[in-house]
C-alpha cells in the first residue's frame, strides 16, 4: 500500500452485539494491492452482514482511487439516471439532498428534469462537483449541521454500504427528513447469491451487505416506514453471475492467494472457463430479480 493502512475490530452496527459468524473471506480483487482475505461476517444476534476487521475511517481513501468518481456524465449512466429518477415522484420546489453525490451528476440530471427543485450534495470522498447550481459539502452527513425537517427528498444510491457507521447516516436521514417526505436508496442484497456466493461485493469498500430483514431493523428504530422494495438489475448487475466459476475454481483448488501470484495451472483455468459458460447459461435472464433475490435493493421510505 502507500500508506501504512490501520484495521479496526467493530461490534454490530445495529445491536452492538460483538459475536459473529463467518461468511467468507476476500481480498481487494479490484485493486489487488496485497493479498490480505477481508473476513466478512454476520452478526448472531439480528443477522447484518459485515466486514470485520476493516480499515479504519482514515485509511479507507487508500482504497478509493483519485479518479473512482470521474466520468459518470456519460450516455451509460445517463440512462442510470433516468431509471433512478423513475424511483422518486414528481419534484416541483423540493428541497432534494443526495448522499454520495460524486461529482453532482445524478443532482444535474434531476435538475434538468425539475428546474426549480433546490439541490444539496453531501460526499466524504469527492472534493466537489462539477455544477455550480448545486449546494455541495465535502463532509460526512454527520457533520454537515442541517437542520431537523428540512428535505422533502433524499437518495443515496449504493453509498450505505461503504459507511462505517449507518446506524448514525439513517439516524441524520430521519432527523434532517420533513415528516412525509420520502428516502429513496439503493444497496445490495446479502441475501443473493450475488452476495453469498458470487463474491460480487466490492471488498472492502462495501463495508455493510444488507437484507430486506436489516433494512426493516433500521427502518423501525428511525422512525421510517418502508413503502416499496425493488430488486432491479437495470442500475446494476444483481445476478449471481460467478457462482458456478468460483465453485469450481475451489472444488479444484484455487485460492485467493493462488489468484494473486497468478499460480494457476492450465487444467484449472479451463474448469474455469468451463465455470464461465455454466454462469452464462443459469444467469442468462433476471430470475434472481423477478424471485427478489438479485443483489440489489432500491428501498423507498416515508417519515412517519
Amino acid at each position: 500500500m502507500a500508506k501504512t493502512v490501520a484495521f479496526e475490530h467493530v461490534s454490530c452496527d445495529f445491536c452492538g452485539e460483538e459475536k459473529y459468524k463467518l461468511r467468507y473471506r476476500k481480498p481487494d480483487n479490484w485493486l489487488w494491492k496485497n493479498q490480505f482475505e477481508f473476513p466478512v461476517v454476520e452478526c448472531v444476534k439480528c443477522g447484518l452482514v459485515y466486514v470485520n476487521p476493516r480499515p479504519t475511517k482514515e485509511s479507507m481513501k487508500e482504497y478509493y482511487p483519485n479518479d473512482y468518481h470521474d466520468n459518470r456524465n456519460t450516455q451509460l449512466h445517463f440512462k442510470r439516471y433516468s431509471i433512478q429518477s423513475g424511483f422518486l415522484p414528481r419534484l416541483r420546489y423540493d428541497k432534494v439532498l443526495d448522499i454520495g453525490c460524486a461529482k453532482g451528476d445524478f443532482l444535474h440530471f434531476l435538475i434538468n428534469l425539475y428546474p426549480n427543485i433546490d439541490a444539496y450534495g453531501v460526499d466524504l470522498y469527492s472534493d466537489g462537483v462539477n455544477y455550480n447550481n448545486i449546494n455541495f459539502m465535502n463532509k460526512e452527513l454527520t457533520n454537515c449541521c442541517f437542520e431537523e425537517n428540512e428535505f422533502d427528498i433524499i437518495t443515496a444510491w449504493a453509498v450505505f454500504e461503504h459507511l462505517h457507521c449507518p446506524d448514525l447516516y439513517f439516524a441524520q436521514v430521519s432527523r434532517i427528513l420533513k415528516q412525509r417526505g420520502k428516502f429513496i436508496y439503493l444497496v445490495t442484497n446479502a441475501e443473493s447469491l450475488y452476495g453469498r456466493r458470487a463474491y460480487a461485493e466490492d471488498i472492502p469498500r462495501h463495508l455493510y451487505h444488507f437484507s430486506e430483514k436489516s433494512l426493516s431493523n433500521y427502518a423501525l428504530k428511525h422512525g421510517l416506514k418502508i413503502l416499496r422494495t425493488t430488486y432491479d438489475d437495470r442500475l446494476w448487475d444483481g445476478r449471481g453471475m460467478g457462482t458456478c466459476y468460483y465453485y469450481l475454481q475451489r472444488l479444484f483448488g484455487v485460492s485467493w492467494e493462488k489468484r494473486f501470484f497468478r499460480k494457476i495451472s492450465s487444467f484449472q483455468k479451463k474448469i474455469g472457463v468451463i465455470g464461465n459458460m455454466v454462469d452464462r447459461n443459469v444467469f442468462k435472464g433476471h430470475w434472481e430479480a423477478r424471485r427478489k433475490r438479485s443483489g440489489i435493493i432500491i428501498v423507498e421510505c416515508i417519515k412517519k
